[in-house]
């Protein structure tokens, strides 16, 4: 039976005195609030290996109308709007990948580290939180050498944080970012990323090994060219049975904006052109085969699906996915 307006604004108005008249007190939670999030990383597996994406933090876009170098800032606001993500507040997460093999156990990109602005360089809690400790990790994977990648390799002091793996990284991209005369000519927002290289690789150099596209690193994990968001960038195909999963690194920054649009450039794409060519074909691959990818960027826990949309591609995060 329906209540009539009457009852309904009577039943209201009684409960708006049962506070005063049964003399309530404020509640107190049980606990204090923390202030603090739980560990961040997410397991999940490809065949017979197990995966787990690891959050090292996020940053916020200093200035969002800089994000993206072809196309006006309302044109930026409006993608932004079209992904619900406020122009305000425009977030960057930093997510690198653990593979367990059975045989080898592989981190793919190291994050800040400890030198990283206030906000990130959580891996190495998130790691222990996971049950891994650094030393038995036996092989680092680079996917390219600007400083969200590579500054977790060795501590502020010197000290290297993966002592027991071999650093493993595109001979390309070591042949560009260690030639002297491109560093005496890079311009302002590369100079860091020099800056990074000498600071973790010299101490190292004779050790790390270079490898060229196309090759397995270690069983299961093949080295995929994907030039364009630095002269040497790199993904990594990782197999197990019939299971595939495509670690793509910066091949897309946020999906929102640039899996969405395809062709807009993005200011740390060091070769436009290239990043455009690169991102189409990996995404067009990705999106026909089903093939699960994590991007380093991406929204954690960072893994999913690509769908083709019009002439872009749709994000579909893999736990909402019907294509697993």
């Amino acid at each position: 039976m329906d209540l009539s307006r009457r009852q309904l604004l009577a039943t209201a108005a009684a409960a708006a005195a049962a506070p005063a008249a049964i003399n309530l007190t404020t509640a107190q939670a049980a606990a204090p609030l923390s202030g603090k999030q739980a560990p961040a990383f997410y397991r999940f597996k490809v065949g017979e290996f197990e995966v787990t994406t690891l959050h090292d933090g996020l940053l916020k876009v200093a200035n969002p109308n800089t994000l993206v170098t072809n196309k006006t800032p309302d044109e930026i606001g409006q993608a932004l709007d079209a992904a619900g993500i406020p122009r305000n507040n425009v977030q960057n997460p930093f997510v690198p990948t653990l593979v367990n093999t059975g045989r080898n156990l592989v981190l793919i990109d190291t994050g800040f580290g400890d030198i990283g602005p206030p906000g990130v360089g959580h891996l190495m809690p998130n790691l222990i939180a996971a049950g891994i400790d650094p030393k038995q990790i036996d092989t680092v994977l680079i996917t390219h050498f600007h400083p969200d990648h590579i500054s977790g390799i060795r501590s502020k002091v010197g000290e290297s944080i993966y002592p027991n793996a071999e650093v493993v990284v595109a001979a390309q991209e070591w042949k560009y970012w260690t030639d002297d005369g491109e560093a005496s000519r890079a311009a302002d927002p590369w100079k860091p990323s020099f800056a990074a290289t000498k600071r973790v690789f010299t101490p190292i150099a004779k050790d790390v090994r270079q490898v060229e596209y196309g090759k397995e690193v270690v069983p299961g994990i093949t080295v995929i060219d994907s030039r364009g968001h630095s002269p040497g960038h790199t993904s990594y195909m990782v197999s197990s049975g019939n299971a595939n999963l495509l670690v793509l690194g910066d091949v897309t920054n946020n999906p929102a904006i640039f899996a969405r649009n395809p062709e807009w450039r993005l200011w740390a794409d060091m070769v436009p052109e290239l990043a455009i060519t690169t991102r189409r074909k990996l995404l067009d691959m990705a999106a026909a085969e089903k093939t699960r990818v994590i991007g380093y960027h991406y929204s954690f826990p960072s893994n999913g699906y690509f769908l083709k949309q019009g002439n872009g591609y749709e994000f579909v995060p893999a736990m909402w996915s019907t294509a697993i």
